[in-house]
C-alpha cells in the first residue's frame, strides 16, 4: 500500500487521470487507453449515506468527474460553495491518495483466469478495501482539532472518499503490454469531524499508518480469498510482510514484473545522465530501446499477450481454476506469538502498540482469525486486533535479550568502588582544558563526575555539538590516571577511528565493537576489572551487540561508559536499548551547544533534534540559507550541482552532500554525482555493475564500506573503511583500503548485500555502498573529520541542503568522508 498527498494545484490533473481510464470508447471497453491499459469501471463513493446526501450525491451513484473535482478543490458538488476552510497557508489541499495493491500472484491469477473467477477476485479485493477504510476511520486520527490552545489528532466520524479500481500497472508506452496489477486508488478529499464540520484530512497520521493499513488490507484480502477456497502462502516478500496465492508460479509473477523493472532501470540511468526524470515521450523512447513489441489497441490483444506469457510458464485459466480447493489455513511449526515476536524484534528491541498490530496482521494473513470473523459476516464490525496497553515509552515490550541487558545494567549500576576521586577528576579536566584552551563547563564537569563515579556502568546523553568528545577525553584521562586501561569502541570502524581523533586520550586504543568482542573471546585483548570500555554512538548499537558487550563487562569485572543520543541515527539492527540502559544506570545529559555561539542557531539545532523542523527551517530561511525548488527532483539536482561546483573549488574531502532520504533517493544522488565526475574526467570509462542498483563502480570511485567485507586471501575489510577503486583494470576488483592495505577479490569489492557503494558525501547510516562522488582521503589515509550532519524529523521530500562545507545543524551521525548510505 502507498500513500500520496495531492496538492490543490494538481487536483484537476489527478482527477482527470483517474477519470481518463473510465472513458468508454465507441465500442465500450473493447478498446484500450492510448497507453495500452485497460479501460476501467467508473469510480464509486466510499462514504456513509448521510454524508453523501449532505453533498447532494445519491447513495450507490457512480463517481461523476465534476463532483469529484469539486470535492478535491474543497467545494460542494451541487452548489459550488466552499465546504472546507482554507489552511494556515491560505490554500486548500486536494486530498490524499491511498493505493491498495493486491500481491502480484493475485493480479496474475486475475489476468489469466475465466470471467467468473475474475469477478470473484475483484469482489474479494473490493470487500478488503471497504474493510480497510472502516479500519482507517476507527484507528487513524485523521482530524486535527485545537483544545485549550493545543492541537490534538483524533479519528473522524466519516471520511469523504472515492475509489477507482484499476487492473493494470500504469502503461509506459503504447508499444508495451502493461503488467496486470489489481489495485484501487482511494482518494480522501475531506473528513467529517465529530462536531459535523467538513475539514481537510491530516496527511501525516495517514502516512504514519501506511504500513498498518497495508497490513490490514492484505490480511483482509487473504482472508477473503481463503474463504473462496484459495490457498495462502504467508510471509513472502521483503521482511515476510506479504502473502501470495499458493500455486501461482513465482517465475510467472516475475515475468509480469520484468518489463517494468527493465524500463525503470533505463529511467534511472536517464536520471543519472540528465538530472531529472524522463518525460512521457522520452520514457516511450527508453521503452522502445529496451523492447520492441506490437502495438496493442484492443482488449483481446492485451489479454492474448498475457496468455502467451502464461503459456510460457504452463499456467492458464485451467490451472487458475484448479487452485480453488478450499484449502485449510496455513500450518506453522512455530506458534503465532513466537513468529510475531521474532518479526517485531528483528529491527527494534522495543515497539509501540500499532507496530504489534501491524506485525500480527502480517504474520497471520489468511488465518481464520487474522482480520475478523469473515466466515460469519462479510461486512461485519471491525475485526479484532492485538491491543497491548501503553506505548513504547511507558510499556516497552522486548525479547529476552533486552531483559538480560536491563538486568545486567541494574546490577552494574550498584556502587562498586570505581570512583576515581575528585583530585584525579580535577587533574584530568585541567589537562583537557589546556588542550582545548578553554575550561570545561559546569555541565561537562558534572557529566565527568557521573561517568567516573563508583558504579560499573554510566551513560552520557547529548546531541551533536554539546562537547561529548571533550567529556569522553576527560573521562578516559581520569580512568587512566587511576591506573585503568581504557578502550574506545563503536559499531562502525570509522566512528571508532573518529573517537580516537576527538578524544586524544584514546589514541591507538579504539576498535570496532565486533572486533573487541571477538578478540576478548579469543584472548588477544585483555578485559578485566581494571578495564573501562567507552562505547561511542551507543544509540546505534543493536540489542544483540549491546547484550554481548554488557555480558563481557559483567563477566570481566570492568566498567562500561555508553555515550550517544537516542534521537540521532537508529541502530543498524534491532535496537532501542540505549534509553532503556539510561533508565537503569547513572546518567548525565549535555544540553548546551558549544559548536556555535549564535543563540538563534542553537535554537534551530534544538528544534531539529526535538522534531520541530518548521522552526529550524524558518530560521535558515531568515538567514538566506534555505533554497527552495519548484519540485523535489529539481531540489535534488540543485543539491548535486552545488556539490559538484564546490568540489571544483575545494578539496573533495571537505565537501559533503547531506540528505534525509530513502534508499532510492540516495541511489539517485550517488548515480548523478558519479555521472558528473565522469563528465569531468575524474573516473574511468569501465563500469563494474553492482547488484540491485542501476549504477556500478568505476575507476577512481571512492568507496565506503558499511558492512564487513571478507575478500578471499586478503585481510578483512571493516565496516566504515574508506577505499578507492584503482585506476588499473577493475576486473581484478582491487580496492586500496584506508589503512593502506589492498583488498583483492575476483569480483567487485562489494557483496550481495551491497557492502560498498560509490556515492557523494551524504549522510551515512548502516549499510555500506560504493561511492561515486565521495571525497578523497587525507594523506594519512584516515577518514577526514566532518561537521555534524542534519537529519531532522521531517518528511523525506524536504529540500536537500546544498552547502555542507559550512557548519550544519546536529544530527544522528557525522558523515563519513566518502559515501552516502541510506538507513538500513
Amino acid at each position: 500500500m502507498s500513500t500520496a498527498s495531492i496538492p490543490a494545484d494538481r487536483a484537476s490533473g489527478y482527477a482527470q487521470y483517474l477519470e481518463s481510464k473510465t472513458v468508454e470508447h465507441e465500442h465500450g471497453a473493447y478498446y484500450l487507453t492510448p497507453d495500452g491499459e485497460m479501460t476501467e469501471p467508473a469510480g464509486r463513493w466510499l462514504a456513509a449515506a448521510e454524508t453523501l446526501e449532505r453533498l447532494g450525491i445519491t447513495t450507490g451513484e457512480v463517481v461523476d468527474g465534476d463532483d469529484f473535482l469539486a470535492l478535491m478543490e474543497g467545494r460542494h458538488p451541487a452548489t459550488g460553495e466552499w465546504v472546507r476552510r482554507e489552511g494556515a497557508g491560505g490554500g486548500r489541499g486536494g486530498g490524499i491518495d491511498i493505493t491498495f495493491s493486491a500481491p502480484k500472484s493475485v493480479s496474475v491469477m486475475w489476468a489469466l483466469t475465466d470471467q467468473w473467477q475474475r469477478e470473484t477476485i475483484e469482489q474479494a479485493h473490493t470487500r478488503a478495501v471497504e474493510r480497510s477504510m472502516a479500519y482507517l476511520r476507527e484507528q487513524v486520527p485523521v482530524v486535527r482539532r485545537r483544545y485549550s490552545g493545543q492541537v490534538v489528532e483524533e479519528p473522524a466520524r466519516d471520511v469523504i472518499a472515492a475509489e477507482y479500481r484499476h487492473t493494470t500497472a500504469r502503461g509506459v508506452t503504447d508499444s508495451l503490454a502493461p503488467d496486470p496489477q489489481l489495485h484501487s486508488h482511494v482518494v480522501i478529499t475531506g473528513a467529517i469531524r465529530e462536531d459535523d464540520r467538513i475539514v481537510a484530512v491530516a496527511s501525516r497520521p495517514v502516512f504514519r499508518a501506511a504500513r498498518e493499513l497495508g497490513a490490514f488490507y492484505r490480511s483482509a484480502l487473504a482472508e477473503e480469498l481463503a474463504y473462496e477456497g484459495y490457498g495462502i502462502e504467508q510471509n513472502t516478500g521483503k521482511g515476510g510482510k506479504y502473502f501470495e496465492v499458493d500455486g501461482v508460479p513465482r517465475d510467472l509473477c516475475e515475468s509480469f514484473s520484468g518489463r517494468s523493472r527493465e524500463v525503470a532501470r533505463a529511467a534511472e540511468r536517464f536520471r543519472a545522465r540528465y538530472g531529472r526524470a524522463p518525460k512521457r515521450g522520452e520514457l516511450r523512447n527508453l521503452a522502445l530501446e529496451n523492447r520492441a513489441t506490437k502495438t496493442l489497441t484492443i482488449r483481446p490483444d492485451l489479454e492474448r499477450a498475457w496468455r502467451d506469457t502464461g503459456h510460457e510458464h504452463a499456467f492458464g485459466a485451467d490451472q487458475a481454476v484448479g487452485l480453488i480447493a478450499f484449502n485449510e489455513p496455513p500450518q506453522h511449526e512455530r506458534p503465532v506469538e513466537d513468529r510475531i515476536e521474532a518479526r517485531l524484534t528483528e529491527h527494534k528491541a522495543i515497539f509501540e502498540a500499532k507496530e504489534l498490530r501491524t506485525v500480527a496482521l502480517e504474520q497471520t494473513a489468511g488465518d481464520a482469525t487474522s482480520a475478523g470473523p469473515r466466515s460469519r459476516q462479510r461486512n461485519g464490525p471491525r475485526p479484532p486486533h492485538p491491543d497491548p496497553a501503553g506505548r513504547a515509552d511507558d510499556d516497552p515490550r522486548h525479547p529476552r535479550t533486552g531483559a538480560a541487558i536491563e538486568r545486567r545494567a541494574t546490577q552494574l549500576a550498584q556502587p562498586a568502588g570505581r570512583d576515581v576521586g575528585q583530585a584525579i577528576r580535577e587533574n584530568a579536566a585541567r589537562e583537557v582544558a589546556e588542550r582545548i584552551s578553554a575550561p570545561l563547563s559546569p555541565e561537562q564537569q558534572h557529566a565527568l563526575a557521573v561517568l567516573t563515579g563508583p558504579e560499573r556502568v554510566a551513560v552520557l546523553v547529548g546531541p551533536a555539538g554539546t562537547g561529548k568528545g571533550v567529556v569522553i577525553d576527560a573521562a578516559a584521562r581520569a580512568e587512566q590516571l587511576a591506573a585503568r586501561e581504557t578502550i574506545g569502541v563503536a559499531v562502525s570502524w570509522s566512528t571508532a577511528e573518529r573517537l580516537a581523533t576527538d578524544s586524544p586520550a584514546l589514541h591507538k586504543q579504539t576498535m570496532a565493537l565486533d572486533a573487541l568482542i571477538t578478540r576478548a573471546q579469543a584472548g588477544t585483548v585483555h578485559v578485566g576489572p581494571d578495564t573501562t570500555i567507552i562505547l561511542d554512538e551507543a544509540g546505534m548499537t543493536d540489542h544483540t551487540r549491546m547484550a554481548a558487550l554488557t555480558e563481557l563487562v559483567e563477566r570481566s569485572g570492568g566498567k562500561l561508559i555508553a555515550v550517544g543520543d537516542g534521537k540521532q541515527l537508529p541502530s543498524i539492527g534491532p535496537g532501542g536499548m540505549f534509553y532503556r540502559l539510561a533508565n537503569h544506570a547513572p546518567t548525565a545529559e549535555l544540553q548546551t551547544i558549544h559548536r556555535t555561539k549564535d543563540p538563534a542557531e542553537q535554537h534551530a539545532w534544538r528544534a531539529l533534534r526535538n522534531g520541530e523542523p518548521s522552526r529550524a527551517l524558518a530560521h535558515y530561511a531568515s538567514r538566506g540559507a534555505l533554497h527552495v525548488a519548484e519540485t523535489h527532483d529539481q531540489a535534488a539536482e540543485n543539491a548535486v550541482q552545488a556539490w559538484a561546483q564546490l568540489t571544483r573549488e575545494h578539496p573533495i574531502r571537505d565537501i559533503a552532500l547531506i540528505a534525509d532520504a530513502s534508499n532510492q533517493e540516495i541511489d539517485r544522488l550517488n548515480a548523478r554525482a558519479q555521472h558528473l565526475r565522469l563528465e569531468h574526467g575524474e573516473l574511468g570509462q569501465h563500469e563494474t555493475q553492482l547488484p540491485h542498483v542501476h549504477y556500478g563502480i568505476r575507476q577512481g570511485d571512492l568507496i565506503a564500506f558499511t558492512h564487513q567485507h571478507r575478500p578471499p586471501r586478503a585481510p578483512r575489510v571493516e565496516n566504515g573503511t574508506a577505499a578507492k577503486s584503482p585506476a588499473s583494470t577493475p576486473t581484478a576488483a582491487q580496492a586500496s583500503s584506508s589503512t593502506g592495505q589492498t583488498a583483492t577479490s575476483p569480483s567487485p569489492p562489494t557483496t550481495s548485500n551491497r557492502s560498498a557503494s560509490p556515492t557523494p558525501n551524504t549522510s551515512t547510516a548502516s549499510k555500506a555502498r560504493p561511492s561515486s562522488a565521495p571525497s578523497s582521503l587525507p594523506a594519512d589515509g584516515k577518514p577526514a573529520k566532518r561537521p555534524p550532519t542534519s537529519r531532522p524529523h521531517a518528511h523525506a521530500n524536504a529540500p536537500i541542503g546544498t552547502s555542507p562545507a559550512r557548519t550544519s545543524p546536529p544530527t544522528a551521525k557525522t558523515s563519513t568522508p566518502s559515501c552516502a548510505s541510506p538507513s538500513a
